[in-house]
Formats: C-alpha cells, sequence, structure tokens
C-alpha cells in the first residue's frame, strides 16, 4: 500500500526531526517537502520543492496525500510584526489545511502550544489557539492538534526567552514529569515520533489533541 505525506516546516526544530521520522521508517513510499531553502536530503523516496510558501496555491496538487504535517512556525522578533507572525502561525497553516481538504488529505497533523485559546488576552495564544479552531473547520477527516509546552533540541536560530524558560521549567521538572503536566518540556524529536505514530494510526474522523503525557504514550506504542 502506498502513503504518502506532506512536510511544511522541515528546516525547524520539530519539522526536521519529523523529517528524520519519516524516512526512519518504511511506512512512507513518497515524501514532499516544502522548504523556502535546498534542504541536504539524500533519502530517495523524499522530494524538496523550494518555492515561498506563499504561493503553496500554485502547487495544490502536492497535497493530494495521506498525511500532511505541519511544523510551522516562527516568533515576533523574528517575524518582525504582529501581521508577519500571524501569517506563518495562522494564515499559512489554514492555507496547507484548506488545500490538503480539497485535495483528499487524510490526516492533518499541526504543531501547536499548551496555551493555545482563541480567546486569550495574549496575543501568541490567541494566535495559535484561532489557528487550531479554523484549521479543525477546514474540512479535513482528521485534525491532530500537538500541544507542547517548551520544547528540547537544537535549534539553527536562536530563542533567548524560550532557552530561559526552559532553564527555568528544568528546576521544577523533576515534579513535573511524576505528574506527566503538560507543562514539562519534551524533546522535539519525541514530538515528532508522536506525530508520525499518529498519522500511521489512521485514528477515525475527528478533531484529537495531544499533550506531554500522550507524546510519551505514542512514542511508548512504537518501541
Amino acid at each position: 500500500m502506498t502513503r504518502r505525506a506532506l512536510l511544511l516546516g522541515a528546516t525547524g526544530l520539530v519539522g526536521s526531526r519529523c523529517l528524520e521520522a519519516l524516512c526512519a521508517g518504511r511506512e512512507y513510499d513518497a515524501v514532499t517537502v516544502f522548504s523556502r531553502r535546498p534542504l541536504d536530503v539524500t533519502d530517495p523516496r523524499v522530494r524538496v520543492e523550494v518555492l515561498n510558501l506563499e504561493d503553496m496555491d500554485d502547487h495544490a496538487e502536492r497535497f493530494a496525500v495521506d498525511d500532511i504535517f505541519c511544523c510551522l512556525g516562527t516568533t515576533l522578533s523574528k517575524a518582525g510584526s504582529r501581521g508577519a507572525f500571524y501569517q506563518v502561525d495562522h494564515d499559512l497553516c489554514l492555507q496547507a489545511a484548506r488545500l490538503g481538504a480539497d485535495r483528499g488529505a487524510r490526516n492533518f497533523l499541526l504543531v501547536s502550544a499548551v496555551n493555545a485559546n482563541r480567546r486569550s488576552p495574549f496575543f501568541y495564544a490567541r494566535t495559535k489557539g484561532e489557528t487550531e479552531a479554523d484549521v479543525a473547520a477546514a474540512g479535513l477527516p482528521a485534525v491532530h492538534l500537538f500541544q507542547p509546552s517548551f520544547l528540547l533540541g537544537e535549534r539553527a536560530e536562536s530563542r533567548p526567552a524560550e532557552r530561559l524558560g526552559i532553564q527555568a521549567m528544568r528546576v521544577v521538572q523533576p515534579a513535573f514529569h511524576r505528574t506527566r503536566s503538560s507543562l514539562t518540556p519534551v524533546s522535539a524529536r519525541q514530538l515528532a515520533g508522536a506525530m508520525v505514530r499518529v498519522a500511521l494510526a489512521d485514528r477515525p474522523p475527528g478533531v484529537y489533541r495531544y499533550r506531554y503525557g500522550d507524546f510519551l504514550a505514542w512514542n511508548h506504542s512504537g518501541s
């Protein structure tokens, strides 16, 4: 049986680990990657298409896959403005979801955030919440919303605020681990592994949310 995936955000922390996870197994016969810059990938099953993500509509046929992994995300400082941030973390994600729905994709897997809430007074959390709600309403059979707290792993770019937050969380991390708190930091590799295993499970149609305990459970289910 042929299984195909489309990956957005492969140059980021989670997206790069997601690409590794997709290539590690033999379940996928073809993996298309949309990227703003070339990637050094040797797996013959992977096709990297370099393009501006704003032009995804011109490549709508690439969304005719089983699973779409959306790992897009930026920061306010990197984006330069709230409008630019919203375009990446909301508009591009929703555009991908709608294209996938139109082309018959089965699973849409989105990296969101533990504090996502479209009614939040805080811009970041509100953006993530609006993205979740709009993607869930895009018409896809199954939408999987992954809500990590802090992500552990080496990023290509520096994120000082996130780094300070992770350091603070590590002080109380043992207590979080004991309770499997949703605020427990998770490695990008664990998150990516959970995403791929969820996709392969082909859960019934619906909207699903996953937090720290779920990431551990899905990684364990594939061990």
